[in-house]
């Protein structure tokens, strides 16, 4: 995310930080490689269960939308399940990988 030209760049320290359950950096991490697919006007703050739980929804349909292999649910992200979690961010690096002509088909 942090190369991206989005306004905010939203950064966790690992799979277990607790700003993760707010859904918003993986928005982030979405828009960071196809900006054009979010609706920003469905982003919410995340501060309350139910604006994590439309959050972590909205980036796994993102996600989808950009060709990526989803395997985890909204309360993955919500419950902050670190595994799951990161096999969201490796799903979407290899859709970001796969876009930049670098892999094999």
């Amino acid at each position: 995310v942090k190369n991206s030209d989005l306004p905010k760049k939203p950064q966790i320290k690992s799979f277990n930080d607790s700003t993760i359950s707010s859904g918003e950096f993986f928005i982030y991490l979405v828009a960071s490689i196809d900006p054009e697919i979010v609706n920003w006007e469905l982003v919410t703050e995340g501060q309350t269960d139910e604006d994590k739980n439309l959050n972590a929804k909205y980036a796994i349909s993102l996600a989808r939308k950009m060709g990526a292999i989803i395997f985890l649910l909204p309360d993955d992200i919500v419950e902050i399940r670190n595994k799951m979690c990161m096999t969201f961010c490796a799903a979407v690096m290899a859709e970001a990988y796969k876009r930049s002509g670098k892999m094999k088909k």
